[in-house]
């Protein structure tokens, strides 16, 4: 039997040779060369693009058929069943009520047992055709695989009314394929112009798509589970309808359907948001009075049984190690809340720099276009300031128990320069950080090797002068200079060739000690937790956790938690026993893979 790393790229060979595009044919150069993770993404572009006119040979959809199940094989999968009810509708011959959900997540990582899901189709039904989007419609079919499009593409080239395109407001039923639900129900929604105003023909559209979307899912087969429905946001995103409006209409319609159809088969249906933003306009919604509509007790959050063979794998892992290696990047923090991508933590800790085009932390990195340097301070001491103020959370107490149960023996390196192991209890005698952290400010001109000093006196000296309103220094005198030249200063965090790597020479002397030990085979059996390491700059954390595995004799294997691509491990590792890898919300999968610390080896 051929390895999965084999069948990967016979496959993507395949798809290459396949394709008449003369650029594409020169991957074929450079494809053994690639590593698993870029063969995977080379082979869901392909995809992506091809057209389904000529249909795959079978051998070849099978092929296709294993990767996409081993790579699901990965993936946090959530529920139905554990999502908590916001309300119920009634139903008639003494059926239970149907519950009403809503859940923020990707809607192709609903588990096995959801019947079926939404997608916001195109009117030509065959998904999207650019890799780069990621629109509802590319998820869907990439997860699903090429079957999908082709059978989509078989039912429009079949209607007699309007071949190759589906009317706005109608849907279509399809299999799921190697989505873990069991169908997907297409539906076409109005497009609108970006910023416009949806007027009564386009809203009476997407109230349709909503009504047609229950109406196929009221026709498909109901099982002893019951009959889930997973409904998207349809029209926002690119197709521009207000997300607001758009989620106002959707919640009326489905209201107004079970009102109609009092004997529906159907007993759950999951309002699926994406976005803070979106979830939060949900709530709202589902928390007001209907006809018909009774609010349901607020339920305590469920503790998800998470099960995957990567999941048990991993628990089995760490119950076994002797030393323990905790390597984390941006998407701990981002689990733990201070979440560099979320706008509505942007909105709520800093108005006053939204006026600069600003809408989340990432976009301050390299933001140079400060009127002024009150405003550039003012932002970063603010900043400073919510960091040092983060509450300690479960997910790090939990983490930091479980570490320190091994002693000398657990050493946490990370990227991320906020401080929050140190502020969670973490010993910072067993701590990395080459990325630097916000604890020091240094000199930007690096006028003499020790010009860096600790970030907090110049943080408590401009507290009492950030204006409430603008969050900008009212005067100067709070604007951190040098000491030693009076030139500026910044945060000592790796931003570019200025930084000053000697702040941290104890840290890294203590990693590189710590990495010899194990590497001479006295740290036993090893493993890397990865926790939320991305691909900005792999060559930090992410690759050398790899180098650490391939030269560990063995004895070293990976464990790495993430979201998406970020979550892939190389397939040869995986094959050897030495990697593996967990695709989803660290906050849910992480607890479940730590043992408890009187279960340590």
């Amino acid at each position: 039997m051929s390895s999965m790393s084999a069948v990967l790229e016979r496959t993507v060979r395949f798809l290459i040779t396949e394709s008449r595009n003369v650029r594409t044919r020169h991957l074929l150069q450079h494809l053994e060369h690639g590593d698993s993770s870029t063969q995977l993404q080379v082979l869901k572009q392909l995809l992506c693009i091809r057209s389904p006119h000529s249909r795959l040979p079978p051998n070849v959809l099978r092929d296709i058929h294993d990767i996409l199940i081993h790579e699901r094989s990965h993936r946090v999968l959530t529920p139905v069943s554990s999502i908590p009810c916001m309300g119920t509708f009634t139903r008639e011959k003494g059926r239970p009520p149907v519950r009403i959900k809503i859940w923020k997540g990707d809607i192709t990582t609903l588990a096995p047992g959801t019947t079926a899901i939404t997608n916001a189709a195109n009117s030509q039904m065959l998904g999207c055709f650019q890799p780069t989007h990621r629109c509802i419609d590319n998820v869907i079919h990439s997860w699903a695989g090429p079957r999908l499009r082709q059978e989509c593409f078989e039912i429009a080239s079949a209607r007699q009314d309007q071949p190759d395109a589906l009317p706005v407001g109608d849907a279509v039923t399809t299999q799921a394929y190697c989505l873990p639900c069991d169908y997907v129900i297409h539906t076409v929604g109005p497009q609108l112009e970006r910023g416009s105003e949806p007027d009564d023909v386009e809203r009476r559209q997407l109230s349709q798509c909503y009504y047609s979307v229950l109406d196929e899912a009221d026709r498909l087969p109901e099982t002893a589970e019951g009959k889930s429905v997973a409904l998207c946001g349809i029209s926002t995103g690119l197709f521009a309808f207000p997300a607001k409006l758009a989620a106002s209409i959707a919640v009326d319609t489905v209201a107004a359907w079970f009102a109609h159809h009092p004997e529906a088969t159907i007993s759950d249906v999951v309002f699926v948001t994406y976005t803070e933003d979106d979830h939060e306009i949900y709530g709202t919604l589902l928390k007001k009075n209907r006809p018909t509509w009774t609010l349901s007790p607020s339920e305590p959050a469920k503790e998800l049984a998470l099960t995957s063979p990567t999941i048990e794998k991993a628990c089995a892992w760490l119950a076994e190690a002797d030393t323990v290696i905790v390597s984390a990047g941006a998407g701990l923090s981002a689990a733990d809340g201070l979440d560099y991508t979320s706008r509505t933590l942007f909105r709520t800790h800093f108005p006053a720099f939204l006026q600069y085009d600003l809408e989340r932390l990432y976009d301050v990195f390299g933001f140079v276009d400060w009127p002024s340097d009150r405003v550039k301070w003012g932002y970063f001491f603010t900043h400073l300031n919510v960091v040092r103020q983060w509450p300690q959370s479960q997910l790090y107490g939990r983490l930091l128990e479980w570490l320190n149960s091994y002693g000398d023996n657990a050493h946490v390196r990370t990227s991320n320069a906020d401080g929050l192991f140190v502020a969670n209890g973490w010993d910072e005698a067993r701590l990395s950080t080459p990325q630097g952290q916000y604890h020091y400010f240094q000199c930007v001109a690096n006028c003499t090797p020790d010009s860096y000093w600790p970030s907090r006196p110049f943080l408590d000296k401009a507290l009492p002068l950030i204006d409430a309103a603008t969050q900008s220094l009212k005067d100067d005198s709070a604007v951190p200079r040098c000491k030693n030249c009076g030139g500026d200063l910044f945060l000592c965090v790796r931003a570019a060739n200025w930084f000053n790597e000697r702040p941290y020479r104890a840290g890294e002397a203590r990693w590189k000690k710590f990495e010899r030990r194990v590497l001479n085979g006295g740290g036993g059996k090893t493993v890397v937790l990865e926790l939320g390491v991305g691909m900005n700059t792999p060559g930090v954390l992410k690759w050398p956790n790899e180098d650490l595995v391939r030269q560990g004799n063995q004895q070293v294997k990976l464990v790495r938690l993430a979201v998406g691509e970020h979550a892939e491990v190389p397939w040869d590792l995986e094959e050897a026993q030495l990697a593996t890898s967990i695709d989803g919300d660290i906050s849910l999968s992480l607890p479940q893979i730590l043992p408890s610390a009187s279960q340590k080896h």
